[in-house]
Formats: structure tokens, sequence, C-alpha cells
């Protein structure tokens, strides 16, 4: 029997990807100058690719009826062995012989490796470990429901002290351990993947789509206002405990989920969505042949800049999977 296979799950992988590309190609063009621009736009929209992310994986895994720690074992293994042969080919081609290459695999998952994104699969690992006692508890709607209020609480906490500080308080913990908020993400997609896809795609009409893309239009707006004149911080790894943030995540996750999508696209959007790991990967890499290629001297090269990073590293991830086990370290 065939798997049934949700190509809307695919699209929103393929969307988080772009927002992770923004992300990282747009912030050096507003940065310095802390002046809103059309890359300062781009930016705050790529906010919810991280969300989405988690949002996805726990969708998957969470909708699984039994989770055993041995199937655990196997993804916690494809990760560290991802995360070491990636570590090791750049240790390998930089010719970093006086560091040490378990020290660098593991400080890839605290930010301190040559892939500073990794820190989401030192977050993925620990969620990971604690999904087969997570889900025995996680037994009926209420207390996905519980589970979520209590996490909601204390991303409300960090952001009351983010206003009374004036700051975000949240750079004291690496992105790795900010688990109150990546759990949040991760249980909402396996509270979502509870219910009846038809049923969900009955009761989201289509007016709530209407304000969920009205809403996410205007965040970066919102998102910026906040930045400069809350946070005193333009990144925004900060916003993922702001309740709009939250809001606005679920509203996409379940606009892309009840999609009626033309199956004349099905087969891109699958393509795409099985490289979606590989460009995450080594994008930061492709934005290092832009920097020596070309520069950011001239009018738009930001914004080519991303165009070049996200098209290039989609066709380098495509190329690589045909190659034996690059296909295996670009795919998790």
């Amino acid at each position: 029997m065939r798997k049934y296979r949700n190509i809307n799950l695919d699209l929103l992988k393929v969307l988080a990807c772009v927002g992770v590309v923004l992300l990282h190609t747009t912030m050096d063009g507003f940065k310095e100058t802390g002046s809103w621009n059309l890359l300062t736009y781009l930016y705050y929209l790529g906010t919810y690719s991280i969300p989405l992310f988690f949002m996805v994986n726990g969708y998957l895994l969470l909708g699984k009826r039994e989770i055993t720690y041995s199937y655990i074992l196997q993804k916690v293994k494809w990760i560290l062995i991802t995360v070491s042969s990636w570590t090791f080919i750049v240790w390998l081609f930089k010719r970093d012989f006086t560091e040490n290459l378990i020290k660098k695999i593991v400080g890839s998952l605290i930010q301190k490796g040559y892939f500073f994104q990794f820190w989401f699969f030192g977050s993925l690992m620990l969620i990971y470990i604690c999904l087969p006692i997570l889900k025995k508890f996680l037994n009926s709607k209420r207390s996905y429901l519980y589970s979520l209020s209590l996490l909601v609480v204390i991303g409300l906490i960090f952001e009351l002290a983010n206003i009374v500080f004036q700051m975000p308080a949240q750079t004291y913990v690496i992105q790795t351990f900010r688990l109150w908020t990546w759990f949040f993400y991760y249980l909402l997609g396996g509270f979502i993947a509870q219910f009846n896809k038809d049923i969900i795609k009955n009761s989201f009409k289509r007016w709530m789509k209407a304000v969920v893309v009205l809403l996410l239009l205007i965040s970066p707006v919102i998102l910026f206002f906040i930045a400069k004149t809350t946070y005193h911080n333009l990144f925004a790894e900060y916003f993922y405990d702001i309740l709009f943030v939250k809001v606005v995540s679920l509203g996409i996750f379940l606009t892309i989920l009840t999609l009626t999508l033309n199956e004349k696209w099905s087969e891109c959007i699958v393509s795409l969505s099985n490289q979606t790991m590989g460009v995450f990967i080594i994008h930061t890499y492709t934005m290092k042949v832009w920097e020596k290629l070309f520069g950011f001297s001239f009018v738009g090269s930001y914004l080519l800049f991303a165009i070049f990073t996200l098209s290039v590293s989609f066709i380098i991830v495509g190329m690589l999977m045909k190659i034996p086990y690059f296909n295996r370290i670009v795919k998790l």
C-alpha cells in the first residue's frame, strides 16, 4: 500500500526554507543604519520560518500513534552523522587541523562551530530525546492544551521581562537551549495533527485565511517597531515568544495546510521539499561565494544576494542528491 504524503506540509517546508535564507541574507542590508527599507520588510517576513520548521516536524512525529526509543535513536544518529560529516568536510577543506574536530562538531550544535544554524539540530535532538515520554503524557487534546498553555505563560514571562528591561532576556540563553519556545511550536504542530484534516479545512474559513494574510503582510512593520522601541535589538530570533508571532505562525500553518493544491505542482513541491534541509545546511557557504565574487557595492546587491543564495543552494543540493552518501547528508 502506497504511503500517503501530505504535499501541504512539503509546501510549508519550502516556504520555511525561503524564510531562513531571507533571515540570513537581508539583515546586513539595514543592520548598520537601523532604517526601514525593502530588506527590513523581507527580513521580518522570514521570522516565521523557524516556528514553521518546528511545527511541521511536530505535526509529523507527534501525529504518529507510537514513538519508540529505537525510532528516536535512529533520528538522532542521522542528525549526528549529518552534523559530523559537514563539519569534517569544512574542517578538511579549511585545513583547520589545529582545531579539535570533536569540539567543532559539538560546538556546531551550540552555535560555536562552522555552521551557526546547526543550533536547530541541537534543539531538535533534545526534543527528540524527550518525545517517547512526552507522547505518553500527551494522550489527549486536553493534555496538549495544558502543555501549550504552560509554555505560553513562560513565553509571556520572558516578554514581560523584555518590556521591563528594554532588551530581550533571551540573549542570555543560546538558541539551542531556548526549549520553552521550541517545545511550544513543536507541540503546537503535534496538537494540530490530532485533528482530522477535513475538519480543520471546514472549520478554517476563507475569511480567517484573509485575516492571516493581512496579519502576515503588516507583521514586519509591527516587529520592526518593537525591535526599535522595546528590544533595542533588531534580531528576529528574539521575537518567537511574542504572542503575536505565535498566532501568526499558527495562522500561516493552518492556511497552507488547508490549501487545495493543484496536482500538477505536486512533483515540483516534493522535489523542492526534499532539498530544503540541504539548502538549510549549505546556504551560509553559498553566501560566502557571493561575498567573494560580487560584494555589496552596487544598488540592489542585497536583493540579488538573497535570490542568488536561494537558487544556487537549491541547484547545488539537487546535484548532491545524485551523489551516493551526499544524498543522505543533505536530506534528514
